[in-house]
């Protein structure tokens, strides 16, 4: 399936635990544009998760995040790369750090999906050179989405990650970004109005600090939009 991620801010719900896949096999038209299955949480259910993604064609987002990222289950990268190999074949998208890209093995993903190529900060705000930088090394390294989850401490560092996303949008990259922490809710709307390309809610219970539900994002976004 082709998602035309140009055409709109896209609202994307994160499945995380075994009670999200029965919420999503009872859905037939779930409260946002594309589904994203963290395979790290979901190591256990990957059967499960390849069937359902076989059974349906609402479009989709593979992860399985590396541990220093704020991935489960302490997978390694071997076990990643399988799990990676497995889903491919059936998602429309498939997100891996920046940092994992730079690794030949994983680089050679690319070749073979769509990537977001993805930078975490569960800490702080890094800064925007560095922001702008692993952005930038995103798009070399082969992603064709860059997307940036970092701590916002101020309006000034929410200013600045709106400032990056425009500017990429402008030059016609896709980039997805949003902020955690204090603003981070203030932050996922400001940002999907920017040019945020996938913006990012919980299905059922939140996996990170700043989260709205993903039908309330979906409300909101649709309401700025008109």
């Amino acid at each position: 399936m082709k998602i035309d991620l140009s055409s709109k801010p896209h609202v994307v719900a994160t499945v995380t635990q075994p009670d999200d896949l029965a919420l999503v096999k009872t859905q037939s038209s779930p409260d946002c544009d594309v589904l994203e299955y963290r395979l790290d949480d979901l190591a256990g259910q990957v059967d499960e998760v390849i069937s359902l993604l076989e059974e349906s064609r609402f479009p989709s987002l593979a992860t399985v995040r590396r541990p220093d990222e704020g991935g489960a289950n302490r997978l390694g990268d071997e076990e990643r790369l399988e799990i990676y190999s497995r889903v491919i074949p059936h998602a429309d998208l498939v997100d891996v750090e920046v940092e994992s890209l730079r690794l030949s093995n994983f680089q050679k993903l690319t070749e073979s999906a769509k990537v977001v190529g993805s930078f975490h900060n569960f800490e702080t705000f890094p800064g925007e050179t560095v922001i702008r930088k692993t952005v930038e090394d995103a798009y070399h390294l082969g992603a064709e989405i860059a997307k940036v989850a970092v701590v916002l401490e101020t309006m000034d560092d929410l200013f600045a990650l709106t400032k990056i996303v425009e500017q990429q949008r402008g030059e016609g990259r896709l980039i997805s970004a949003m902020g955690m922490g204090p603003l981070g809710r203030l932050s996922r709307l400001v940002l999907a109005k920017a040019g945020s390309c996938l913006n990012y809610g919980y299905l059922r219970v939140a996996n990170a600090p700043g989260q709205w539900s993903a039908k309330e994002l979906s409300d909101l976004l649709t309401k700025l939009t008109q």
